[in-house]
């Protein structure tokens, strides 16, 4: 499995104000949109199932939380994919009446060794059909973290053979309470929680990490949840 992922970099400027709360589903709308422009990403939008991508929150962050009008912010979209990369790359400009787009400018990394996974957008994960929550326990969390991490990573690399050991040997809960994400579109309110995982340097280890990193951490990463930063 090649360690190279692809990020596309836009720089937006908001046609309303947004706060801090429903801005995900503000991106994940915009992406969705632009989805729709292209044949390809038509049809791949309107699977169910695994997409290849996450996004980041916008930054800067307003220290009242609210992202405003006519204000520029840059937001990041992280892929495995170079045909899906070139495509949105293409597409994002065409945006929608919440935000026009400024610029869109796309590299590519590679990632030799990840010491550190840390969620700067909440992650998600299902219990029950309920958002995990402290009270479920770390270890479902871990569990499910790890186990979301193989599936990703068995739909990159059929070969790959999930071991029964987690790829991280620690995890940290890094929030107090539930971050509260709305979800206008769906009629839905989600509570995410921001985690810093330690990984083990073996290779199927890294392997899980780095698809974690490339595709997202846990659940719903198509609605901007679980992405990550690396650390050494």
């Amino acid at each position: 499995m090649e360690k190279c992922f692809y990020e596309l970099m836009s720089t937006i400027i908001l046609n309303e104000d947004v706060p801090v709360d429903e801005v995900q589903s503000v991106l994940a709308g915009i992406i969705s949109y632009s989805m729709l422009q292209d044949e390809q990403l038509k049809d791949q939008h309107r699977q169910t199932g695994f997409k290849p991508y996450v996004f980041s929150g916008p930054y800067p962050l307003e220290p009242d939380r609210i992202y405003r009008e006519r204000r520029m912010y840059r937001f990041h979209l992280r892929t495995p994919n170079l045909s899906f990369a070139l495509a949105m790359k293409r597409c994002l400009p065409t945006g929608n009446r919440v935000a026009k787009f400024v610029s869109v400018e796309m590299k590519n990394f590679t990632e030799e060794h990840i010491g550190e996974l840390i969620s700067l957008t909440p992650i998600v994960s299902t219990v029950s059909n309920r958002c995990w929550m402290p009270e479920n326990g770390l270890g479902l969390l871990a569990e499910r973290l790890h186990v979301n991490a193989s599936k990703k990573c068995k739909v990159l690399d059929a070969s790959f053979k999930a071991p029964d050991e987690y790829f991280f040997e620690h995890i940290e809960l890094l929030n107090r309470k539930p971050i509260l994400v709305k979800y206008k579109s769906k009629g839905a309110v989600l509570l995410g929680h921001k985690v810093r995982l330690r990984v083990k340097a073996n290779d199927w280890a890294q392997q899980l990490a780095y698809t974690a990193l490339t595709l997202g951490l846990s659940e719903k990463n198509t609605l901007g949840f679980g992405y990550c930063l690396a650390r050494r």
